[in-house]
């Protein structure tokens, strides 16, 4: 089969697909190794029978509402790649917000500990080590199936980052962040993607989103409930003025500045996405 051959057939595959030139493009050049410019220049070239195999596979799996990045096995963040699949959740745009916002409230200068919590498959992590490269950056994660990817990012990106698979509602956690002293790490900066999404959320879930994991989505019957741990219970480890920086659901500012407000945190501030909602709250401990 040509590459202009099985391009038509991806179209006819992927016809119900609302991103479908998008998608076909993706699964050309990375299952088929063909190029936009290839399919343009040399549309005749003939493909493996392998090749052709895998990217209609993947088309009909997509046109079935599979996530393309679970197909891919990989997903860009921050201008680097992350291996991805079931079990993890797959990065996203929106929380390139809560870096950039991270970065610019530390400085690229920054050289205390960041702490990851809910760090999934490490994107938030690895990517604050990249950029800060004087700090030193801890990541926490429970999932069985998303801690690989983690451990597996933080390799190919060679990022240094230190790994801890563990509960964060578990207060016997912390102790893993204490000195031979007795005291705790030089944590300035907790920085959280947590499950957020609400009991009406989970109900309403598009069918591609349904086949990431629910522990890494479903956040308590009001979405709130990893703020609420994680200001009152982990806030024992930021130092006095240190940052704590959330994404958050579009509808969940009020609340979570409430919580952070309770816990203790002052200078609170909120930023938006790319789409200009309010994705990104934080503040400083009092």
């Amino acid at each position: 089969m040509t590459i202009n051959e099985l391009s038509t057939r991806l179209d006819s595959i992927l016809s119900d697909v609302p991103d479908k030139d998008f998608d076909k493009m993706c699964l050309l050049e990375d299952l088929c190794g063909v190029t936009r410019e290839q399919l343009a220049i040399h549309p005749e070239r003939e493909l493996s029978e392998a090749a052709v195999n895998a990217a209609v596979k993947g088309a009909r799996r997509r046109a079935a509402g599979y996530p393309l990045q679970y197909i891919l096995g990989k997903w860009e963040f921050y201008g680097r790649s992350f291996k991805v699949g079931e079990g993890v959740l797959i990065p996203r745009p929106d929380t390139e917000a809560l870096v950039e916002e991270t970065i610019s409230r530390l400085g690229r200068k920054y050289g205390g500990g960041i702490l990851d919590l809910c760090s999934g498959s490490g994107c938030i992590a690895v990517t604050l080590a990249k950029e800060l490269p004087e700090s030193r950056v801890y990541a926490v994660e429970l999932s069985s199936e998303a801690f690989p990817y983690l451990v597996q990012n933080v390799r190919e990106n060679d990022a240094a980052v230190k790994m801890l698979k563990g509960d964060i509602m578990n207060g016997a956690l912390l102790e893993n962040f204490k000195t031979p002293d007795g005291e705790y790490m030089d944590i300035g900066c907790i920085v959280s993607n947590p499950p957020y999404l609400t009991d009406r959320e989970m109900d309403e879930l598009q069918k591609e989103v349904t086949f990431e994991p629910e522990t890494a989505l479903y956040g308590g019957n009001d979405g709130l409930k990893f703020y609420r741990v994680i200001a009152c219970l982990w806030k024992e480890l930021l130092k006095k003025g240190g940052l704590v920086i959330f994404e958050i659901g579009t509808e969940q500012a009020e609340d979570v500045r409430k919580i952070l407000s309770d816990s203790g945190f002052g200078d609170i501030f909120t930023a938006p996405d790319a789409t200009g909602g309010i994705r990104v709250i934080g503040g400083y401990l009092e």
